[in-house]
């Protein structure tokens, strides 16, 4: 269409370059006003959509349901016009206050990261009627983050909104993309402040913790006194070994010692035959003893000296 509209105005203004030729005085002037306005047609005709957006087709103020992509689009001059839609990334912070499931006042910031559906941005421009769309998340995601918070921390004891700060997190997150989804805000991710609770729960949730720490803390001692009083044993246990290991080894010894001894004994006691004990004796005998011969084998006689 636009193509034909661009032809159409060729014909005309050679038309029109045709005509002035049998009036030789308006010829350059008619030609020259022909070119400009083929030009402002021409350049009219194409529009640049910046990076990061959409471009919605408005024709003579109605949206028509066409979508243009960032870079060089075309439109028909004059009669449409272009309306830019970002579609980047943007954050949206929203202050919400609910009560839990055991009536504590809880106040906390929910903060989400968007997009608008790029399929979706000539709703958007319908629905909004400018291109600001921080005023279109306001109208629809300020609400559902407060309607969203209240359901769901209704549900949990305000003591485990903290102890389940992420499964929290999920529930609100998974509402937030179905509710906004409906209105082309497409959620990216959700963060939740810290939940903040009044004074007084917050002061007993401090004397839990507190109370708490201490049961910690001596449950420590105890363990702690439990090992040194294991060691202790463990040390006692091995010196007690160790001394039992010397005594065997000492009374190993001393039986060995013992047993080398009886069997050399024995071993003497072998060799002494009355022969060898006789030498001996005779060996050992004094000067001054004579010895006297017993006749029929009965042995010897000593002769001790007189005194």
């Amino acid at each position: 269409m636009i193509i034909l509209a661009i032809l159409a105005a060729i014909g005309i203004i050679v038309g029109l370059v045709a005509q002035s030729k049998k009036e030789a005085g308006a010829g350059w002037l008619t030609l020259g006003g022909s070119i400009l306005l083929l030009l402002s047609f021409v350049l009219a005709t194409f529009v640049i959509v910046p990076p990061g957006h959409q471009g919605v087709i408005v024709q003579l103020g109605k949206v028509t349901g066409r979508t243009l992509p960032e870079g060089l689009g075309t439109k028909m001059p004059f009669i449409e016009d272009i309306k830019h839609i970002s579609i980047q990334t943007f954050k949206h912070e929203v202050p919400a206050s609910s009560a839990s499931i055991d009536l504590q006042d809880v106040a906390t910031t929910i903060a989400i990261n968007y997009h608008i559906n790029p399929l979706h941005v000539d709703e958007v421009y319908r629905t909004l009627g400018h291109t600001d769309i921080t005023e279109y998340v306001a109208r629809f995601a300020d609400p559902a983050i407060q309607e969203t918070v209240k359901k769901v921390t209704a549900g949990y004891l305000a003591e485990d909104l903290i102890l389940k700060r992420e499964l929290v997190k999920k529930e609100i997150a998974t509402l937030l993309d179905t509710w906004l989804g409906e209105r082309w805000i497409e959620v990216e991710t959700v963060s939740i402040t810290d939940f903040q609770f009044s004074e007084m729960f917050t002061a007993s949730i401090e004397a839990k913790v507190a109370a708490v720490q201490a049961v910690l803390e001596a449950l420590n001692k105890l363990e702690r006194v439990k090992v040194e009083a294991q060691q202790r044993e463990a040390a006692a246990i091995g010196e007690a070994n160790a001394r039992i290991a010397i005594a065997n080894g000492e009374a190993e010894y001393i039986r060995i010692v013992t047993a080398a001894q009886v069997a050399a004994n024995e071993s003497i006691l072998a060799t002494l035959t009355p022969e060898v004990l006789q030498y001996i004796l005779l060996d050992r005998l004094g000067e001054d003893i004579k010895l006297m011969v017993i006749p029929g084998g009965q042995g010897l006689g000593l002769v001790l000296p007189q005194p």
